[in-house]
């Protein structure tokens, strides 16, 4: 990927980009673009924090907002780091510029709606080694991956920084669409596929959005997100994998009937001219479920997500049944009892992802820089 300039709103930040990249020679994914709204709003600023203080900022800042972390091989005086984000939906966005250091993730002490998460990371400059259940891959600028929080991972800067995005994902909603996933962490996804590339300026568009976007028009990004993360392909993988083929475009045809009540699996199988009892075969071979179960676990899931995203809130308990596609409230009611072991009322009413608006840490102002690709 060529080099290629960068113009920041924010003097200190174009003037520390002048004095370290030029230096490094770092690749840059994209040119920030002048912005006619605010970005992400920044958390964590070291830039206008005592340099004997940075560290400790730091640390305390990424136990704030990513609870289970802990942070090591970090200089006491770092030049640089910024945590900026803001709530997505039902999840998070984040944008982190961060110092060399080494970062390890316990999910043993944290809640469970904080561990229910999945992450999408984008690399903008700079390089990031993930590591998670014995895989591990370098993200440079352009490269993407996905972090599961219900396991530990590590992640580690050794450059002189690193800048990247993170999305964070309700880990039941993009596992119920994605069930491969779950083993396709800490794995580069090919930057070279379309889907790849599609979604990459899908989620710095989205970033440089956010703080534009209405409530509603953040959780229909994020769900779009979601979809498309399921089609990227890794690079070790083969282009003739038909059943793999064939579970993803299923599962996509769901998720894209699943408000029609009368969605069926033979239906999902005709669209792919293959017969159910074949379909059903491959899907319980890749994912342990059959089409009907997939259609029925990914509407519970939808209806699940949509009771605690704050863009529904208008909306009651049975219109979101009947837009998951539901028929029979009182049928919804005892089918989603039976996977979540409380009521749907219950379940809206439960402690929702916090929102991000405690004091900042040394921030001066909401500006952060965010990347966009050239076109």
């Amino acid at each position: 990927m060529p080099t290629l300039s960068r113009r920041c709103a924010d003097r200190d930040c174009g003037q520390w980009w002048s004095r370290h990249a030029a230096r490094e020679g770092e690749t840059y994914l994209g040119s920030v673009k002048p912005q006619t709204h605010a970005p992400l709003p920044a958390l964590v600023d070291l830039d206008v924090i005592d340099s004997n203080k940075r560290a400790a900022a730091w640390q305390g800042g990424a136990r704030a907002y990513f609870p289970g972390l802990s942070v090591s091989n970090m200089c006491v005086r770092p030049d640089v780091g910024m945590i900026a984000g803001a709530r997505f939906g039902a999840g998070h966005l984040w944008s982190i510029l961060s110092p060399p250091l080494h970062v390890s993730y316990d999910p043993s002490g944290v809640t469970a709606d904080r561990s229910q998460l999945f992450s999408l990371m984008l690399q903008l400059r700079g390089s990031t080694v993930a590591r998670q259940d014995g895989r591990a891959t370098v993200l440079r600028p352009g490269a993407l991956c996905v972090i599961d929080s219900h396991r530990p991972f590590e992640l580690a800067v050794e450059g002189v920084f690193s800048h990247f995005i993170v999305l964070q994902m309700p880990r039941r909603t993009v596992l119920g669409r994605n069930p491969s996933l779950e083993r396709r962490t800490a794995e580069t996804f090919d930057t070279q596929d379309g889907g790849t590339l599609l979604l990459r300026n899908l989620l710095l568009n989205t970033a440089e959005s956010t703080p534009s976007l209405r409530e509603e028009q953040r959780g229909c990004a994020l769900a779009s997100i979601i979809q498309m993360v399921g089609a990227l392909q890794l690079d070790r993988e083969a282009r003739s994998d038909a059943s793999g083929w064939r579970v993803r475009t299923a599962l996509a045809y769901i998720d894209g009937c699943l408000a029609d009540p009368d969605l069926t699996a033979t239906r999902v199988a005709n669209a792919q001219a293959v017969s159910r009892r074949r379909l059903d075969q491959i899907m319980v071979e890749a994912t342990g479920a059959p089409l009907s179960s997939h259609i029925w676990l990914r509407r519970l899931d939808q209806a699940a997500s949509d009771l605690r995203d704050a863009g529904f809130t208008a909306r009651s308990v049975t219109q979101i049944a009947f837009a998951a596609g539901f028929e029979s409230a009182s049928h919804f009611t005892r089918a989603f009892k039976r996977r979540f072991k409380v009521p749907p009322r219950d379940w809206r009413n439960a402690i929702r992802l916090p929102v991000v608006d405690t004091p900042s840490i040394g921030a001066r102002s909401a500006r952060s820089p965010v990347a966009r690709i050239a076109v």
